[in-house]
């Protein structure tokens, strides 16, 4: 009767384990489709991706005329390009702002998202966000990234929760604050101050 009723109650164990395997499973499924429903990440990051896009279009009409640094471009003609297409961004953003594409509203999205990616990462995150951001930068928008100074990019485990951007278009870390790149032209587009409260300080 011993082994019967042990019998009995390994059965038991091994459904409750199997039940609850599919209760997780179920509560990443629907997470998963919660995240592409109305209020997923790309509706949250709607209007962001708008003015990201609307700032590629840009690029891309001021790149008419200069001179194509192609894959077999030298240094200097590379150079060249940058200059000249920075230039021409500039003066087509003469005006442009903090807070033009991280919109308040675009924030308290990449806030959500920060948020979930610290959840239970964020030792992991801070160590890979110490080794990049070596020193204290002064950044402005619409200015020149330094090109001598080592760039931080986002680490896998925080890129995931937010937007794909647009190909020469990339996210970079600064002490604690998110900044929007063009890396073809090396100028800042936008800044979003102390996004990532919890990153280690300069050092």
């Amino acid at each position: 009767m011993s082994r019967c009723a042990g019998w009995l109650a390994m059965c038991g164990l091994l459904l409750l384990a199997g039940g609850a395997g599919r209760i997780v499973r179920g509560q990443t499924a629907a997470e998963a489709v919660q995240e592409k429903g109305p209020h997923g990440k790309q509706e949250r990051f709607r209007d962001f991706l708008a003015r990201v896009n609307q700032y590629d279009k840009l690029r891309n009409s001021v790149r008419g005329g200069i001179s194509d640094a192609g894959k077999r471009a030298t240094a200097e003609q590379i150079q060249e390009h940058q200059l000249m297409l920075a230039e021409k961004i500039q003066g087509a953003r003469k005006d442009a702002k903090q807070g033009d594409v991280f919109t308040p509203d675009s924030q308290k999205a990449f806030r959500l998202a920060i948020d979930r990616a610290y959840a239970g990462k964020a030792m992991k995150l801070e160590r890979t966000l110490v080794q990049g951001e070596p020193v204290k930068l002064d950044l402005y928008i619409n200015k020149p990234y330094p090109e001598k100074i080592p760039t931080t990019t986002v680490p896998p485990t925080l890129l995931q929760h937010f937007p794909k951007l647009p190909k020469k278009i990339e996210y970079r870390i600064v002490g604690n604050d998110l900044v929007l790149e063009d890396t073809e032209s090396h100028l800042v587009i936008d800044i979003y101050p102390g996004a990532l409260p919890n990153a280690p300080p300069h050092t």
